[in-house]
């Protein structure tokens, strides 16, 4: 496959958005996105819920973005084609799943609350912070916006290079030109006549 002008420039760049969406959806998703006072009748605690929690899909998402970055340069043709359309689907999910949830991110945390074992009558409200899920969305779409870049173009760009390749027609063997050791069999026999192997 060979590399039309600027493509190496084209897949430094598109690695260099996947490191930063990857990261972005690990660190982000990471962070606190709400928190709900729940009251058990005997005391009042605070639940916090993190981007893991709401949406599970986003730190999975950042793991294969960064995955991804080795997988690229060395897959060829369909395997790179294949890798494409998983970044972008993932990538599109993980954006629109935040941003869903960004728009009622106090309900979605209240619910989660619910579901750890508490009754919905005694979560008594929530706080929620919206920046982390838009920012876990941003990085989504960069890993959507690589994996349509690479649908689109990653055919002319460059792949790892072949550097244990064998040479044509040598079939990876020793060459037999080679002059023999000094511990070769046939100078041991020449010892054993007499004669210097050394001559």
């Amino acid at each position: 496959m060979n590399a039309r002008p600027g493509a190496r420039r084209e897949l430094a760049v598109a690695l260099a958005a996947l490191v930063a969406g990857g990261t972005m959806c690990l660190v982000f998703a990471g962070r606190v996105w709400g928190e709900a006072v729940v009251d058990d009748g005997l005391s009042t605690t605070t639940e916090q819920a993190t981007g893991r929690d709401l949406l599970p899909l986003a730190p999975a998402v950042g793991l294969l973005a960064l995955a991804a970055v080795v997988a690229i340069p060395a897959t060829r043709h369909v395997g790179r084609l294949a890798v494409g359309l998983v970044l972008a689907l993932a990538g599109l999910a993980t954006a629109i799943g935040s941003v869903q949830l960004a728009r009622d991110l106090s309900s979605h945390v209240i619910s989660w609350a619910s579901q750890g074992g508490e009754a919905a009558e005694s979560v008594h409200g929530a706080t929620a912070h919206p920046a982390a899920a838009l920012l876990t969305g941003a990085g989504g779409l960069l890993v959507a916006g690589v994996g349509v870049a690479v649908l689109g173009r990653g055919r002319t760009w460059p792949g790892m290079g072949r550097r244990f390749d064998r040479d044509g027609g040598t079939g990876g063997e020793p060459q037999t030109d080679a002059p023999r050791s000094l511990g070769s069999r046939d100078t041991w026999d020449a010892l054993d006549r007499g004669d210097d192997p050394t001559a």
